[in-house]
C-alpha cells in the first residue's frame, strides 16, 4: 500500500513499525488517480464496490462483515426537507466500522497476527468487532475512567481491554509502546487505510442521490476521517468531471472541547491542543487535538466550510429531536442536528442537506430531560 505525508510530502510503501512518518505526520492513502464509474462493483452492496480506487493491496475483501451502503432517508424537521444517512446501522454500531473494515482487511493481508488501538468508544468496538471476525487477538487500551457501557461492548467481541490510569493520552502511549513486526497499531487516528474506507462514503452518497452532491454536509467531527473522507471521495468526484462544486462540510464540536472551532475562528494553519472545559455528553468528539490538523483546516477551505460549537442542553435537545422521529442515536452522533439548527437560517430552501448520524443510541445509557 503506497502512502504519502501530507506534512513533510514523503511517499513510501506503508510498513507497520512505521505507523505514522519520521517526522510525525499521519500517512494518507494515494487513492486512485481517476475515478471511473464503470469500474464499480455493481453487484456488491458493501464498501467494497469502490475496491477499485482504495488504494490498498486488495480490492475485495478478505472476510465479509456487511459495512456501507448505509440507507439514506428523507425526513421533515424545522419545516425543512432534509436527508439522514444511517451510519449508526453499521455493523458495531456506528460509522467508524467504515474506516476500520478496509484497514483490518489491508492489515491481515500484510501478515499481521494481532492488532491493538486507544479507544474508549466507537473505534474500539468497531475494532474488537472485526478481530472477532477475523479471528485475530486485538488488545484496545482505555482510559481508566471510560464509560461502562462502552467498555462492555467492547469485551462483549472477547477481545483484551486494558485500562490504563491517567489522561487519555496515556492510553495512546500505551498502546503505542505495545506495537511489534506482528501486532499492528490499527489506530483511526493515523492508520491511513481506515482513512481509504471513510472516503467510501462520499461516493455512496453521490450513488444514492442519483449522481449528484448535497449542499451541504453536516457533521460530528473529532479525529475527523469521517469529514477528511467526505472531501477527499468529492474532490475525486469533481475532478473527474462528475461533480461541479463540492458540498459545504461543517463540522460540529462540543463547546466544552473544540480545537477546530477555535483554530478556525483565529484563521490558524495547524489546530493546537485545547484544555476542555470540562466533561461532554458528546464524548465520541473529546479530542483536545485532532492529528490531521491541517487537512481539517484545509478542507473547510475548499469547501467554503464552516465550524459550529453547540452547549450541552443543544446536544441533548437534538438527541430527543431524533428519538422522537424514531431515530435513536448517542449524544456525539446528536450533534449534527444541533449544528444544523443553528445554521438553518444561512441555508435556502431549495438546498439539499445530509446528516449522517454516526452512532447507535443503544451504547450509552439514555438521559432523560431535566
Amino acid at each position: 500500500m503506497n502512502v504519502i505525508c501530507n506534512n513533510c510530502g514523503k511517499q513510501t510503501e506503508f510498513a507497520l513499525p512505521e505507523w505514522r512518518c519520521s517526522c510525525g505526520g499521519a500517512w494518507e492513502p494515494l487513492l486512485s488517480t481517476h475515478f471511473d464509474p464503470e469500474k464499480i462493483h455493481s453487484k456488491t452492496t458493501s464498501i467494497w464496490r469502490y475496491g477499485e480506487f482504495l488504494g490498498l493491496d486488495i480490492q475485495q475483501p478478505i472476510k465479509h462483515m456487511g459495512v456501507g451502503r448505509t440507507p439514506l432517508v428523507p425526513v421533515q424537521i424545522f419545516r425543512k426537507s432534509i436527508y439522514l444517512k444511517l451510519e449508526f446501522l453499521a455493523p458495531s454500531g456506528s460509522f467508524k466500522d467504515r474506516g476500520v473494515n478496509a484497514m483490518v482487511n489491508q492489515l491481515v493481508h500484510m501478515g499481521v497476527k494481532s492488532v491493538v488501538e486507544d479507544s474508549s468508544g466507537n473505534a474500539g468496538a468497531s475494532l474488537a468487532a472485526h478481530a472477532a471476525r477475523f479471528g485475530i487477538p486485538a488488545q484496545i487500551y482505555v482510559p481508566a475512567y471510560a464509560s461502562p457501557a462502552k467498555l462492555h461492548q467492547i469485551e462483549v467481541y472477547g477481545v483484551e481491554v486494558i485500562p490504563v490510569p491517567g489522561p487519555r493520552k496515556a492510553a495512546e502511549e500505551a498502546a503505542q509502546a505495545s506495537v511489534s513486526m506482528t501486532k499492528a497499531y490499527a489506530s483511526h487516528a493515523y492508520n491511513p487505510a481506515y482513512l481509504a474506507g471513510q472516503v467510501t462514503a462520499a461516493w455512496e452518497l453521490w450513488e444514492q442521490l442519483g449522481g449528484k452532491v448535497p449542499d451541504w454536509i453536516i457533521l460530528p467531527v473529532a479525529q475527523g476521517g469521517q469529514f477528511l473522507g467526505y472531501w477527499m471521495g468529492f474532490s475525486m468526484l469533481q475532478k473527474a468531471g462528475l461533480i461541479g462544486a463540492l458540498p459545504r462540510l461543517v463540522a460540529v464540536q462540543s463547546a466544552r472541547v473544540a480545537p477546530i472551532y477555535d483554530a478556525w475562528s483565529q484563521g490558524m494553519e495547524d489546530i493546537p491542543a485545547v484544555e476542555p472545559k470540562g466533561s461532554t455528553l458528546a464524548e465520541g468528539v473529546a479530542i483536545p487535538k485532532p492529528v490531521r490538523g491541517k487537512r481539517l483546516l484545509q478542507a473547510l477551505r475548499e469547501t467554503d466550510g464552516r465550524v459550529v460549537i453547540c452547549k450541552e442542553q443543544e446536544i441533548l435537545d437534538a438527541q430527543q429531536n431524533l428519538a422522537h422521529m424514531g431515530y435513536y442515536v448517542e449524544p456525539t452522533s446528536a450533534l449534527a442536528l444541533a449544528g444544523f439548527r443553528q445554521i438553518l437560517v444561512d441555508i435556502s430552501e431549495k438546498d439539499c442537506v445530509v446528516l449522517p448520524l454516526t452512532g447507535s443510541g443503544l451504547k450509552g445509557v439514555p438521559i432523560k430531560r431535566e
